[in-house]
């Protein structure tokens, strides 16, 4: 389901190179360079679509990276052996809005069974994330009931080709227009497990297998009046959450390995994103690049620091050094001597 996403080619030559006859289900609204399979086109997004392009076809095996998967799951229980499906980490209590779960954010490296948001959680830091919890329950639900093998997979933040999300497009676009300066939210504390295209591609084949040029000045501003940098996080909540994944069980499990390093990972992105610049320019993220802006911001914020030096001299000044007893030597201040 999909196909001709950021990780869709890469599993469909993954899966021809395996041996598997694979079919493609997506819209027909964006063909890419695939091997020669079959396509089915229609939509993946409504149960009458569903039923009217797949009928009554079986499937051993259905990966499931596109499309309504609750729809999907509903309509190949029982018409398929194995559900592969693709959905996302912001399914974690605490990673879209970390200040909706105490203390802030998701407990780190997050696992498997980390604590997710409620079914019927509201919307939260501008986000609805509790359908992925709904999703991933009904996946489960039809997989106890016996109609498929259920395996669920949550992708990080991918890169790479093809990613209609590129949000490391933030920078090289500014590299590209000879910005010298970047403004990062807290000092980029905000860590998030990413992954490329290609090595997310290969979890996935795994679950099948297995059922299971110069310096950029970097400037840190609180997230408060970072709002330029806030567009370089993948979601802009109340502060530099972090969310760094356990992979063990990926690992452990489905004897995972990266197939692409995070050289050559960013250097694929990087080099898609060069051969597509146009289309990035016109629909890219939602970074204004509004770089007067930026320049004004950054201004203020040294007038700031300027004007706050004077303040915090007196507390610069007026503290003094501890004395610490210097017991390498043996030797201890006078008060400090006496019988023990």
């Amino acid at each position: 389901m999909g196909g001709t996403g950021p990780t869709g080619p890469p599993i469909v030559s993954g899966l021809v190179a395996r041996g598997h006859d694979v079919t493609v289900f997506h819209t027909g609204q964006h063909e890419v360079d695939l091997p020669d399979v079959p396509h089915l086109h229609g939509s993946p997004f409504s149960a009458d679509g569903i039923a009217s392009t797949l009928g009554e076809r079986t499937f051993d095996t259905v990966i499931a990276t596109y499309g309504r998967v609750r729809l999907l799951a509903s309509h190949l229980a029982g018409r398929c052996g194995h559900f592969v499906a693709v959905g996302g980490v912001p399914v974690y209590a605490g990673y879209v809005d970390p200040s909706a779960v105490f203390p802030s954010g998701v407990a780190l490296p997050v696992r498997e069974d980390a604590p997710r948001v409620a079914p019927d959680a509201p919307r939260s830091a501008g986000y609805d994330v509790a359908p992925i919890r709904r999703t991933e329950d009904h996946v489960f639900a039809l997989g106890s009931a016996g109609g498929f093998k259920a395996t669920y997979l949550r992708y990080p933040t991918i890169y790479g080709p093809r990613n209609p999300y590129a949000w490391e497009w933030n920078v090289v676009r500014r590299v590209l227009d000879g910005r010298r300066t970047v403004i990062l939210a807290d000092g980029g504390h905000g860590i998030h497990s990413r992954m490329a295209v290609r090595n997310a591609a290969e979890a996935v084949l795994l679950a099948v297998a297995e059922v299971a040029g110069g310096e950029l000045e970097i400037r840190s501003l609180p997230w408060e009046i970072a709002s330029p940098g806030r567009a370089m996080s993948a979601f802009g909540g109340a502060e530099s959450a972090c969310c760094v994944l356990d992979t063990t069980r990926l690992r452990e499990d489905l004897g995972y390995r990266d197939v692409v390093g995070l050289r050559e990972g960013m250097a694929e992105t990087v080099e898609w994103m060069l051969a597509n610049e146009d289309l990035l320019r016109r629909n890219g993220t939602t970074d204004p690049f509004d770089y007067a802006a930026e320049d004004r911001l950054l201004s203020a914020y040294d007038a700031a620091l300027a004007s706050l030096s004077a303040v915090a001299e007196p507390f610069r000044t007026g503290i003094g050094r501890m004395k610490v007893p210097q017991t390498a030597k043996g030797s201890l201040p006078e008060t400090a001597k006496g019988s023990l």
